[in-house]
């Protein structure tokens, strides 16, 4: 799977979760492998003015999977709150492109939850989406819409967004 269309599925369902807190969903960078001077990805803007990026990096072979975490993340971990809803939207949208895709921790990273989704697609490529934020002093202590839930519009992506049958040959 090519890069480019990876991030067109995960910009879609981004946009297509409606989060409240989310004013905008944009593209950036040019590469079209990851490890190169400009990484393609996403940037997320918040109500607060701070920004989060979902950008593609060369996949670590010693990535390891951790689990959701349990509860709701403060709003000053932006990089984290992103990785986590990207993780919840994909497990709800479940995109007929990829196969798995879970949070990852790296060695020499630190962060407080995870440092990147590792997301397999169905030709068996992996591309590994690592979450940065740029975060000021502007964050709320707690989640100002901590009732948020996915909305049915995700909830029914992997069926609008399935790829149409071939016709048959006669």
């Amino acid at each position: 799977m090519q890069v480019s269309q990876a991030l067109d599925v995960m910009e879609a369902i981004l946009r297509a979760a409606e989060h409240p807190d989310i004013v905008e969903v944009t593209r950036y960078g040019a590469d079209v492998q990851p490890g190169g001077q400009s990484p393609a990805g996403i940037k997320v803007r918040h109500q607060s003015g701070t920004a989060a990026m979902l950008w593609v990096g060369v996949p670590p072979r010693d990535a390891t999977a951790v689990p959701l975490p349990t509860g709701p993340l403060p709003p000053k971990q932006r990089a984290a709150r992103l990785l986590v809803l990207a993780q919840q939207l994909l497990d709800v949208a479940r995109p007929e492109a990829f196969t798995a895709w879970e949070l990852c921790r790296q060695p020499g990273v630190e962060v407080p939850v995870a440092a990147a989704v590792r997301i397999t697609a169905g030709d068996g490529s992996v591309i590994y989406l690592r979450g940065t934020a740029a975060s000021g002093d502007t964050e709320p202590e707690t989640d100002p819409y901590p009732d948020y839930q996915i909305p049915q519009g995700v909830h029914q992506w992997h069926r609008l967004n399935a790829q149409p049958a071939e016709p048959a040959s006669v």
